[in-house]
């Protein structure tokens, strides 16, 4: 077939194949194409040029258009027509060199009539576009020569007079009346399609023989089970046509149709015919019911096969749209959580509306509403209905429709089946956390001599539990708190039993004293508790029941490497971080407004230097900025551009106290477009919607205590979290799970504790870059530092045992060595530590402090005095000072201090209001304040007052509400404040700050602690004093901040005597000190502390006060409680010389007295007895012994003495012992030496006899 596409050529002996010549000639049937030879001798014959032609022809031989022989392809007139109206091949037929298209129309011409057998139909002449004839139109298949130019009929011409040719050579048996009505509507139908001319006879007579008929639905009812009417019709169809077929019982062959135009003929096809005779059957043309519903879903099946050749599907489809019948679809929806959960199932229906289908998802409500349109819907499907109707839908039941019901049967099933949100396996999966979380289990204590036993321990908190011992010949029970104090006092005492013999002990609380075997069970029930406590269990003591209260257990955590003895886990720094550009790329997500000082263009550079080589090179910093330098818009800064440059970034988290993170998401809004950030609350209230209920949670995980979990996915899509460190240590294992980008931790000392549980708990975080922000870095000891580089950069400073070891503070280096590894130090964190005071970078106003001494008012001077003097008597041992309320020097000292802001007797300090006048005069600094703030008054300026005491800030604010006319706002809270609280604190705040001109507002300084600025004010009156220099100048930066645009005024007024230090003048000269040792950074700002204190200094005539001044006697000494004892042997080492002396807290490994210089020093154990003459054992020797090594790690490069110290003898057992382990014993005869050779006053134990502000009685 079609060999004459190629030939063969004989070039150089080869055989090649080459396309041969093409060409194309017209005859009756279609288009000729060959060789010259075959074809080129025929009408219209041309050689066709395109190269391309022998594929054409090809393609079209292929897909059957073309006939092809080995000498020609033929194309019919039919296909080419059919080809013409395809676009795929439109273009490419212009290679054929088709003839243009003629505007030219036949003129028909009849002879007899209808009934005649001879009726005929021929072309008589032509007409063209203006609808004049044409002369001379030969024809040729589908071409004519119109004034001898070739041209192609078009396709509605041509196929009316192929129509007409055919008619005339039917053959007899189709020269019926009705044939010849049937041939003739088909050949008018066309020829009007052809706009042919028509003689008069055929242009009256109107036959419409319909092919093909339109089938128009029509809503007929409202009913749900639908009652539709179905209109036939056709093209061509007479007005009246509906109401003669109505009129017929039967559908016949034809209609004879009166119009007004004339009669018209409807000449019916048999498929026709049969369509119509089906339709003419439905009662009133109606359907209702599934009949309705089938037939507006496939009319073809109820209208019969010939259905499919009458009827147009796309008209049919239409029609429906026209008449308002739509039918919707639906498919299943079923979203599940991480773990497969069907947390929402719902629907995706898709509407048909009139000119367009749209997709909506409707989500079920509830499982009762997923269950009734599940029942529906199978009950439809049982009925064989083809739609099912549901709240407004009316849904076409398709053959998928079953499938997707299964699966939302599936998910309803599942969601009756109680959820488990968390498994057991997946919290046990530690790959999910940060690889410094190495197990899962009950946390245990870091032993360590460098970590504080004071503060936030590691056990459970607000842990309180009782022993009952019901005393001998008594029916009433006592309850003993269980405390470390009672323990302690407890085991002392007995031991001082069990050494002297004595049959009995006296405990306070009992009526009368314990028997030694019942003290002794006693006090094992106490260190058995203790020992439940760190296994997890807090059960009742073995002196209880235990059917009265039931164990409650410990819940596991997450256990981490912990870097106390040894580097467990090290994150890897390349000293690649010392130099970086100054200039940092900012994020679009700025508001305009917003502009970045230098020097917080410089923070965000160094963070953005830092974080590029995270996290393999450097894993976070500490920012030590001064208060007021914008910390928290250039650490979002940071953030927003870091989301902007990977928008797939995980989340950042920010944790804070409850106060500041408020002011972070102010923040946020104030400096950054809406969208910047999407952030999530997730602390207090904000976490009952993210909670995961207990029945959620694996029964395995519950048996063991871990009952605390958020949602899987609990995130969503924030990118911002804020949350608290006592919310991050409660949901420890919902949060570790969490990849996180960026941690901050604002006021970062809260976390410098390696033991406590939120240190832990940020250490647990699985991050990329971590960032600890806080001013003091260093508090107490370096330990500190050391607690949050282990934090930002794991093993970097080594394990915390070597450290403790290896470093001093620069206060305390003395040795070249000690300074050398000083400079060792400042070098290691140099590159990830960020330091800047305001002083250096801020364009400040000036910053006034304004001391000023206000003389005592003699009511304050004779309260002062008695206080003093009870306290005196107490210690001479007066009768009449029994009932004095000051049991130490703490609790007089605090008494003081408050005497010096409002005098009041002891007991009495609740505010009562009296008279202004009055006020003043007793209150001297009350008078200099309400002076102060009127002079600040006339300026139109604002003020904070800081006061401590409630009682005195409620006497200022009644004084400044009589003398001014407005009560002042008074701002207290602490860093556990609620999100409700903190949110009222800011708008008060924020109120106080936006009313013009003058103003006061009385703030306690733990108030301001965190995130608290109050920029409007620039006068600062510090009326109570804090015991710590730092947190009070954190107080005065909430006004001397970036903001400020006045000089301020620090005010602090100081109750003083001319003849005497008064407590407030002694307090304004330590914290002074303090102050100035707090430039370096290392060193720490330190606290005014009660070893600080002597209280000669601050009282009338101190210096010579019997009571103070009197020395320590033997009989004193003998009559000491062990807590005196102790203060008197720390006392006694002070002045042997010795440069470092303090007594250790309860529980420090069995030494009570340090004392060392330089490279020497002295470990003291010290056992006291009221027992005149009594022997004690060997304990103290043990104890001692045993705390050496612990010591020696505390305090390296220090060679220890041990010492064993008692107001009364030791045993032979004891001696001996002393004698193998080097151990010094001091008994009664060295005390007696000690009293003539170290002498010591009752001034000097005070000062040792407590550590902390806390144990003011």
């Amino acid at each position: 077939m079609l060999k004459w596409l190629k030939r063969k050529t004989d070039t150089g002996g080869a055989a090649q194949s080459q396309t041969a010549a093409v060409w194309r000639a017209f005859g009756p049937e279609g288009v000729d194409l060959g060789t010259f030879e075959t074809v080129g001798s025929r009408a219209g014959a041309a050689a066709l040029a395109t190269p391309t032609v022998p594929a054409l022809i090809m393609q079209l031989h292929d897909e059957g258009f073309a006939i092809g022989t080995d000498e020609t392809a033929h194309l019919s007139w039919e296909n080419l027509y059919k080809l013409l109206d395809e676009p795929a091949f439109s273009r490419s037929l212009s290679q054929l060199e088709l003839p243009p298209t003629a505007g030219i129309a036949p003129e028909l011409q009849s002879r007899h009539s209808l009934i005649n057998p001879d009726f005929s139909i021929r072309i008589s002449g032509w007409l063209d576009d203006t609808r004049r004839s044409i002369e001379d139109v030969p024809r040729n298949g589908a071409l004519v020569s119109v004034k001898g130019q070739l041209r192609l009929l078009s396709r509605e011409v041509w196929e009316t007079v192929e129509q007409v040719a055919r008619f005339q050579t039917r053959p007899d048996d189709e020269r019926s009346e009705s044939a010849n009505r049937m041939r003739w509507g088909q050949i008018r139908r066309s020829a009007l399609t052809a706009k042919a001319g028509l003689d008069q006879f055929l242009h009256k007579s109107i036959v419409v023989t319909p092919d093909t008929i339109d089938i128009i639905p029509r809503k007929a009812g409202a009913d749900t089970t639908r009652m539709v009417e179905i209109i036939p019709t056709f093209e061509g169809a007479p007005a009246n046509w509906l109401e003669v077929f109505d009129s017929y019982l039967t559908v016949p062959s034809h209609y004879d149709i009166s119009t007004p135009e004339g009669l018209v003929h409807v000449v019916v096809t048999p498929e026709v015919h049969t369509v119509l005779s089906s339709i003419r059957k439905m009662p009133g043309r109606l359907v209702s019911g599934s009949r309705a519903e089938a037939f507006l879903l496939n009319p073809f099946a109820a209208l019969g096969e010939d259905a499919k050749a009458v009827i147009d599907e796309e008209q049919f489809e239409r029609a429906k749209v026209e008449a308002g019948i739509f039918f919707d679809h639906f498919t299943s929806v079923i979203r599940r959580d991480a773990l497969g959960y069907p947390e929402a199932v719902g629907l995706t229906i898709e509407v048909t509306l009139a000119d367009r289908v749209t997709a909506e998802e409707r989500l079920f409500s509830d499982d009762a509403e997923l269950e009734h349109f599940i029942r529906g819907a199978e009950r439809a499907i049982a009925a064989e209905r083809q739609l099912y109707a549901w709240e407004g839908y009316d849904f076409e039941l398709l053959g998928d429709s079953e499938d997707h019901l299964s699966l939302l049967k599936t998910a309803l099933e599942e969601r009756h089946t109680p959820r488990i949100l968390v498994r057991h396996a997946d919290v046990y999966d530690l790959s999910a956390y940060t690889s410094r979380v190495n197990d899962i289990g009950l946390e245990q204590p870091y032993y360590s001599p460098y970590i504080a036993k004071k503060g936030d321990e590691w056990w459970p908190e607000h842990l309180v539990n009782v022993i009952v011992y019901t005393p001998d010949g008594s029916t009433d029970p006592v309850a003993v708190p269980i405390t470390d104090d009672v323990k302690d006092e407890l085991s002392a005492k007995l031991k001082e039993a069990e050494a002297t013999g004595k049959p009995s002990v006296e405990l306070p609380g009992f009526p009368q004293p314990i028997p030694v075997t019942e003290a002794r069970d006693i006090l094992d029930a106490f260190i058995n508790f203790g020992k439940d406590v760190r296994e997890g269990y807090d059960k009742p003591p073995k002196t209880r029941d235990p059917k009265d209260k039931p164990a409650r257990l410990k819940a596991k955590q997450l256990l981490l490497k912990p870097n106390v003895d040894a580097v467990d886990y090290e994150e890897v720094r390349k000293e690649i971080l010392t130099t970086f550009a100054p200039v940092p790329a900012l994020p679009s997500g700025f508001r305009p407004e917003t502009k970045l000082l230098e020097h917080q263009e410089k923070g965000v550079a160094w963070l953005q230097h830092l974080f590029q080589h995270a996290p393999n090179h450097c894993r976070g910093c500490i920012i030590a900025d001064d208060m007021g330098l914008g910390k928290t818009l250039q650490l979002l800064t940071f953030m927003a551009r870091a989301f902007e440059d990977n928008p797939a970034l995980p989340p950042a988290l920010i944790v804070a106290p409850v106060s500041l993170l408020e002011n972070w998401a102010e923040e946020m809004g104030k400096f950054f477009k809406e969208g910047t950030f999407r952030p999530l609350v997730a602390y207090g209230d904000n976490l009952a919607s993210l909670r995961v209920p207990r029945s959620a949670i694996d029964e395995k995980l519950q048996q063991e205590g871990l009952v605390k979990f958020l949602q899987p996915g609990w995130v969503g899509d924030a990118n911002i979290v804020l949350t608290t460190y006592e919310t991050l240590r409660d949901l420890e294992f919902s949060f570790a799970a969490v990849k996180w980008s960026i941690m901050a931790c604002d006021e970062a000392q809260k976390i410098k504790n390696p033991s406590s549980m939120v240190t832990r708990a940020a250490k647990k975080q699985n991050v990329v870059f971590k960032v600890a922000c806080t001013g003091t870095p260093v508090e107490n000891t370096l330990v500190d530092l050391w607690c949050l580089f282990d934090l930002v950069q794991a093993g970097l400073l080594g394990a915390l045992n070597e450290f403790g070891r290896r470093y001093r503070k620069p206060i305390e280096a003395e040795t070249d060595e000690e300074k050398a590894r000083v400079k060792e130090l400042r070098g290691l964190i140099e590159p990830q530590i960020l330091r800047r005071m305001k002083t250096d970078v801020a364009q400040l106003p000036p910053k006034h402090i304004v001391p000023v001494l206000i003389p005592m008012s003699n009511l304050q001077r004779t309260y002062y005095t008695s206080a003093v003097n009870l306290f005196k008597g107490l210690k001479k041992g007066d009768k009449e000072a029994a009932a004095s309320p000051f049991k130490n020097h703490l609790g007089v000292l605090q008494y003081l201090r408050s005497i010096c802001t409002a005098p009041h007797a002891p007991g009495l300090g609740r505010f009562s209001p009296q008279p202004i006048a009055q006020a003043r005069a007793e209150a001297p600094k009350l008078g200099w304040l309400l002076d102060t703030l009127r002079q600040i008054e006339g300026k139109g300026e604002k003020a904070i007052v800081f006061a401590e005491f409630r009682e005195a800030q409620q006497m200022l604010a009644h004084y400044i509400n009589e003398t001014f006319g407005f009560p002042p706002r008074i701002i207290n809270g602490d860093v556990t404040a609620s999100a409700k609280h903190v949110a009222s604190r800011q708008k008060q705040i924020r109120a106080f700050q936006e009313k013009p001109g003058f103003g006061v507002i009385i703030f306690s300084p733990v108030a301001v602690g965190y995130g608290v600025n109050v920029q409007e004010a620039n006068h600062v009156i510090h009326y109570t004093r804090n015991w710590n220099p730092a947190k009070e100048d954190q107080a005065t930066d909430r006004a001397y901040r970036i903001g400020q645009k006045r000089e301020v005024f620090v005010y602090l007024p100081i109750v003083s005597a001319e003849d005497f230090k008064t407590f407030e003048v002694r307090l304004n000269e330590l914290l002074n000190s303090k102050r100035r040792l707090a430039n370096d950074m290392l060193d720490g700002s330190g606290t005014v502390m009660p070893s600080d204190w002597n209280i000669q200094d601050i009282i009338p005539d101190g210096a010579n006060d019997e009571t103070f001044n009197r020395a320590v006697t033997l009989d004193d000494v003998l009559r000491m409680e062990w807590d005196y004892f102790e203060a008197y042997v720390a006392a006694v080492w002070q002045k042997k010389g010795f440069r470092t002396v303090y007594r250790t807290p309860a529980r420090d490994g069995g030494v009570d007295v340090v004392a060392f210089t330089g490279n020497a020093g002295d470990l003291i154990q010290c056992k006291s007895s009221g027992a005149i003459n009594a022997c004690l054992n060997d304990e103290g020797v043990k104890d001692v012994v045993c705390a050496e090594a612990e010591y020696r790690l505390r305090h390296p490069g220090v060679h220890f003495s041990k010492w064993a110290a008692t107001n009364q003898f030791f045993n032979e057992t004891a001696r001996e012992k002393a004698r193998r382990n080097n151990v010094t014993l001091a008994t009664q005869k060295e005390v007696d030496a000690w009293l003539e050779r170290y002498p010591v006053t009752n001034a000097d134990v005070q000062r040792f006899l407590h550590l902390y502000w806390e144990q003011a009685a």
